[in-house]
């Protein structure tokens, strides 16, 4: 990998969900925040080099939080940014093309205060500079 897609990724995740969300969307949650909001959390690329193209399988986690105390909003909340994520591909920017985008995995932790949805989503990236 000769650059890094998680720039243009993270870009268009956060449009995405700006757009799609009835709540709040944060890359970086301001003090004091009440919920319910998403936060994009941690975004890993790792190389992905096939024998004619280039390009990176990437990670992004995302986290809705609410102070519900049943899982109905968050669920909610979820289901709407997993519809959001997937359809249709996100556009990225500086050469980079999305060819698949699934769910690695979704949970839902019950805390005292508050619910809290962690979804990992797998994106492959192919590089259409190289």
């Amino acid at each position: 990998m000769i650059r890094s897609p998680v720039s243009p990724l993270n870009k268009a995740l956060y449009d995405r969900l700006k757009h799609a969300m009835t709540v709040s969307v944060y890359d970086h949650v301001p003090a004091g925040k009440k919920a319910p909001y998403v936060v994009l959390t941690d975004t890993v690329a790792q190389s992905w080099n096939p024998k004619t193209i280039s390009g990176a399988v990437v990670t992004a986690t995302i986290k809705i939080i609410s102070e519900y105390q049943g899982d109905k909003e968050v669920a909610e909340l979820a289901d709407v940014a997993i519809a959001a994520i997937q359809q249709p591909v996100l556009e990225l920017s500086e050469a980079w093309q999305v060819v698949l985008a699934t769910v690695d995995s979704h949970s839902v932790e019950r805390f005292e205060s508050h619910r809290e949805a962690t979804i990992l989503f797998k994106f492959t990236i192919i590089d259409t500079k190289e």
